[in-house]
C-alpha cells in the first residue's frame, strides 16, 4: 500500500488547503534540516488527501523508520570494481598484444600447449568486458578490436612466416579459412538488411503497421505480444538482427514518442528476436555458421531447439506484460483519486472564498 500511495503522490499534487498547508509546514521544517528518519511526519501529510481517497489506513502509510540508511562506502566500492575490472582486462589484452608484437618471451609464443589455453583466456575476458558494457564503460567494439588484434598478432607470430615455409602456409589457410567465414555472413546479412530498408524507404511497413493497429484496438499493451510473437516467428526466416530493426521499425511507427513504453517493447523484441533466431539454420550468425559448416541440419535444429527457443521469449513476455498491466491499472486508480482529491479542494476553497466575501 506505501507504493502505492507513492505512486499517487508521483502523479499528482494537491491544491493549496489544510492539508496541503500542513505539508508544507512540514516540508519547510525539513528543508530546514530536520534530522526526522525517513518516514517520519516530514513524509506522511503529502499521502493524506490520497489515502483517504484509497481508503488506505494511516499506520500503512508509515515506512520503515528503522531502514538501514545507503552506506557512503558503496558507491565508491562499485567505482572501485568497474574501474579495476577495466584496467585488468585492458591490460592483459595490451600485455598479449605487445608479447606477440615483440616475440618475447619466446616460450609463450612458441609452446603449443599454452597457446590454446591463452587464446581462451583472451576471448573470455574480452566476452566479459563486452557482457559488462554499461558497466566498465569500453565500447563493445573497441574491446573486440583489441581482442581479435591480439589474437590474430598472437596467432601469426607463433607460426613464424617469415622464417618458415610452413608457418607461411599454415598462417595462409588459417587467414583464407577466417576471411571466408566471415564473407561468407557479410554476403548473407548485407542483401537482408538492404531489402528491408529498402522496404522502410518506401513506406512499406505503412501497411503491417495498420494491420497491427487493427488487432490491438488502440490498446499499447496489445503491442507486446503482438510485435514479440511476430518477432519471433520472422527471425526464424531472417535473421534475428534484421528482424530486430523491422520490429523496431514497426514499434517507432506504432508507441510514437512513449519512451518508456518503446523502451519496454524493444527489450521484448530483442529477446525475442535471439530466442526465435536461435531455433533456425538462418536466424542466427552462429547457427548459419554451424549450417554453413555441414554441422548442423535443418530438421534436427527446429526440432530440439524450438520449444526450449519458445519458452525463453514466452515467459519474460508473460511477466513485463503482467506487471506493466498492474501499472497501468494502479495509475489509473491514482489519476482517479487525484481528480476525487483536486474536485473536494477546490469545492471547498470556493465555498470558504464565498463565506469570507
Amino acid at each position: 500500500m506505501t507504493l502505492e500511495a507513492e505512486a499517487c503522490d508521483a502523479v499528482h499534487t494537491p491544491k493549496s488547503g489544510g492539508r496541503a498547508a500542513e505539508a508544507g509546514a512540514e516540508d519547510s521544517s525539513c528543508a530546514r534540516g530536520s534530522d526526522a528518519p525517513l518516514g517520519s511526519s516530514c513524509r506522511q501529510p503529502q499521502f493524506l488527501p490520497y489515502a483517504e481517497a484509497l481508503n488506505i489506513p494511516a499506520p500503512e502509510l508509515k515506512l520503515n523508520e528503522k531502514a538501514a540508511r545507503p552506506r557512503s562506502w558503496v558507491p565508491a566500492a562499485v567505482f572501485a570494481c568497474r574501474r579495476t575490472l577495466k584496467v585488468i582486462g585492458v591490460t592483459f589484452m595490451s600485455i598479449i598484444f605487445l608479447i606477440a608484437l615483440f616475440d618475447f618471451p619466446t616460450r609463450i609464443v612458441d609452446s603449443e600447449s599454452i597457446k590454446p589455453h591463452l587464446m581462451t583466456i583472451l576471448f573470455l575476458v574480452g566476452l566479459i568486458l563486452v557482457v559488462l558494457e554499461d558497466h566498465v564503460g569500453v565500447n563493445k567494439s573497441a574491446i573486440m578490436l583489441m581482442v581479435s588484434a591480439s589474437m590474430w598478432t598472437y596467432l601469426a607470430v607463433g607460426f613464424h612466416p617469415a622464417t618458415s615455409e610452413q608457418g607461411h602456409e599454415e598462417l595462409t589457410h588459417h587467414l583464407n579459412k577466417g576471411l571466408q567465414d566471415v564473407g561468407a555472413i557479410i554476403l548473407f546479412l548485407l542483401p537482408a538488411m538492404g531489402v528491408v530498408e529498402s522496404i522502410d524507404h518506401f513506406d512499406g511497413f505503412a501497411v503491417v503497421t495498420h494491420a497491427i493497429a487493427s488487432v490491438s484496438g488502440g490498446r499499447k499493451d496489445l503491442l507486446m505480444p503482438i510485435l514479440s510473437v511476430l518477432c519471433f516467428f520472422m527471425s526464424a526466416v531472417i535473421d534475428n538482427l534484421t528482424a530486430t530493426i523491422v520490429c523496431l521499425k514497426l514499434l517507432r511507427h506504432a508507441v510514437g514518442e512513449d519512451r518508456h513504453l518503446r523502451h519496454t517493447i524493444g527489450g521484448l523484441i530483442v529477446i525475442s528476436a535471439n530466442a526465435g533466431g536461435a531455433w533456425s539454420p538462418v536466424g542466427d550468425v552462429t547457427t548459419t555458421m554451424l549450417w554453413l559448416a555441414n554441422k548442423i541440419t535443418v530438421g534436427s535444429t527446429i526440432l530440439w531447439l524450438f520449444l526450449p527457443s519458445f519458452c525463453v521469449s514466452v515467459l519474460p513476455l508473460l511477466g513485463i506484460w503482467w506487471q506493466a498491466t498492474l501499472e497501468a491499472r494502479r495509475h489509473a486508480r491514482c489519476a482517479a483519486a487525484g481528480n476525487e482529491v483536486s474536485a473536494a479542494g477546490g469545492a471547498a476553497g470556493d465555498a470558504a472564498a464565498a463565506g469570507a466575501a
